[in-house]
C-alpha cells in the first residue's frame, strides 16, 4: 500500500530531536483514498492513535529526514527531492495558507507547542492540499530516470540524517535566541538537500552551521573525550583531477600547482581558485598542462549541454538540464558539477562512516563540504582515528586531522595518525 504521510509536531519552530518536541498529529493518506488524522499529543486527542499498519508502507512524504527522526521507514520517497530531481528546486508550498493556522500562529508566536491547541481539521484541510502537490509530482515521476532518483533518495537522506540526529554538543547556546534550542546539552542542525547547485547547506534555529564564526565554534565542546576534525586537502582540485584524467603527484596539490606559476603556495591558491572559476589566461592555458585538461574538459563539457540540453553527474547520474538553467554559462556550469560531484562522492563517504561508527562510541556531528568533525570516545583507540583517515583517503584524497577540546581551539594531529 502506498501512502502520503505528513507529521505535524507540537512545535514547528524546534528540531524534530529536541527533548521538548514530539509528534502532535499524523497525517495519513492512501493514494487515490481518503486521509485521516492520527492523534498522538493534542488537546482535541481523545485517545493515542499508533501506526503500526505503516511501518512497511511505501511511503511518499515532503522531508524524508524529519520523517527518519520519527521512526527508521524502510520505503520512503522525499518528495521535495524528487521535484528538485526533475525541477532543480524543492516543492513549493508557501502558497498553500490556512487562515485560521496563519492567525493563532502569529498571534501566540510565543507560545510553545502552539500546533497542539490548533484545531485538528484546520491541521487536515492544510495537509490535504500539501497532499494534492504531493501526488502531482508523483505522477511525473516517469519524466526522469527514477531508479538514479531512488538510489539518491535512499543515500542521501540516509547519510544527512545521520548526522542531523547525532546532535552537537555545546558548553552554552551561542546566544540568546539559540537558547530555546539546547536539549540535553545539544544544538540539532538541519541540512537543506535542495539547493541549486545540490551543495548542501545547513542551517537551523537562526544558526548557520555551514559558517560558524570564531565565537559560536569555541562552544562546541565533545560530549565524549574531544573534538577530531579531518578536512581535505585541496578537495576541489582533486575532484578536477580525477575528471580530467590529471595524476597528481604526492604531496599538496596547491604546492605542486603553485610550483607550476613560480609562485609561493599562499599566492598559488588564489591564482589557481581565479583561474578555475573565473578562466585561466591564454599563456597559463598553454604553458600549464593542468589547465589545458580543464580548459579542454570545460569546452567539451559545455558542447555537450549545449547539444544534449543536459550533462549528468558523475556518480548519481542526475541531469543537470538546460531547462532548467536556461542562463548559465560554462564556467558556472563547471562549478555546479564540481560542487554536485563533491556532494555525490561525500555521500558515499559518510554512508561508509556510519557503518563503520555502528557500534563505536565516536560520532559524526557536524559536516562542512570539505571537513568532518567527529566526537571522539577515546574508548574507541587512536585505531579509529586512523581508519577514520583511511577511509576518507581513499582515491588519492589526502587529509589533514586536528583535535581538541572545543571546535575553535583544535591542534594538527596529521603526523601522529
Amino acid at each position: 500500500m502506498r501512502y502520503i504521510i505528513i507529521p505535524i509536531f507540537s512545535d514547528s519552530t524546534r528540531h524534530p530531536v529536541h527533548d521538548k518536541n514530539s509528534l502532535s498529529l499524523l497525517y495519513v493518506k492512501p493514494l487515490d483514498g481518503e486521509s485521516e488524522i492520527l492523534t498522538m499529543n493534542h488537546l482535541d486527542a481523545f485517545q493515542v492513535d499508533d501506526f503500526e499498519h505503516l511501518k512497511d508502507a511505501e511511503i511518499l512524504t515532503l522531508d524524508k529526514k524529519i520523517l527518519l527522526h520519527l521512526y527508521p521507514f524502510e520505503n520512503v520517497h522525499d518528495i521535495n527531492l524528487l521535484h528538485w530531481w526533475m525541477k532543480n528546486r524543492p516543492l513549493n508550498i508557501d502558497n498553500i495558507k490556512i487562515p485560521a493556522i496563519d492567525e493563532l500562529t502569529n498571534r501566540y508566536y510565543n507560545l510553545a507547542n502552539i500546533n497542539e491547541i490548533i484545531p485538528i481539521f484546520k491541521h487536515q484541510q492544510w495537509c490535504d492540499q500539501v497532499a494534492t502537490s504531493i501526488e502531482s509530482v508523483w505522477s511525473r515521476r516517469s519524466d526522469i530516470d527514477f531508479p538514479c532518483y531512488s538510489t539518491y533518495n535512499n543515500d542521501i537522506t540516509e547519510a544527512f540524517h545521520f548526522i542531523e540526529r547525532a546532535g552537537i554538543p555545546v558548553s552554552q547556546p551561542f546566544d540568546p535566541r539559540s537558547q530555546r534550542h539546547v536539549s540535553d546539552g545539544k544544538m540539532y542542525c538541519s541540512f537543506n538537500l535542495t539547493t541549486t547547485t545540490g551543495r548542501p547547506s545547513n542551517a537551523f534555529g537562526g544558526v548557520n552551521f555551514a559558517a560558524l564564526d570564531k565565537e559560536k565554534r569555541q562552544y562546541i565542546i565533545p560530549k565524549n573525550d574531544m573534538l577530531v576534525e579531518y578536512d581535505y586537502e585541496a578537495c576541489h582540485i582533486r575532484i578536477i583531477a580525477d575528471l580530467i584524467d590529471y595524476e597528481l603527484p604526492p604531496g599538496s596539490a596547491h604546492e605542486h600547482l603553485a610550483q607550476q606559476y613560480g609562485v609561493d603556495i599562499d599566492q598559488g591558491k588564489g591564482l589557481t581558485f581565479r583561474y578555475l572559476y573565473g578562466g585561466a589566461p591564454k599563456s597559463i592555458i598553454q604553458s600549464n598542462p593542468f589547465f589545458k585538461k580543464v580548459t579542454q574538459f570545460v569546452n567539451l563539457l559545455w558542447d555537450g549541454f549545449i547539444q544534449d540540453g543536459f550533462i549528468e553527474t558523475p556518480i548519481y547520474k542526475r541531469k543537470i538540464t538546460r531547462s532548467n538553467f536556461p542562463e548559465i554559462d560554462k564556467n558556472r556550469l563547471f562549478n555546479y558539477l564540481i560542487q554536485a560531484t563533491e556532494t555525490e562522492k561525500n555521500i558515499k563517504m559518510i554512508r561508509e562512516l556510519r557503518r563503520y561508527l555502528y557500534k563505536k562510541k565516536t560520532t559524526l556531528i557536524l559536516y562542512v563540504y570539505d571537513s568532518f568533525l567527529f566526537d571522539f570516545s577515546n574508548k574507541d583507540g587512536v585505531e579509529t582515528m586512523k581508519d577514520i583517515k583511511k577511509i576518507l583517503e581513499r582515491d588519492n584524497y589526502y587529509i589533514r586531522a586536528k583535535a581538541g577540546y572545543d571546535y575553535q581551539s583544535l591542534h594538527n594531529i596529521t603526523e601522529r595518525l
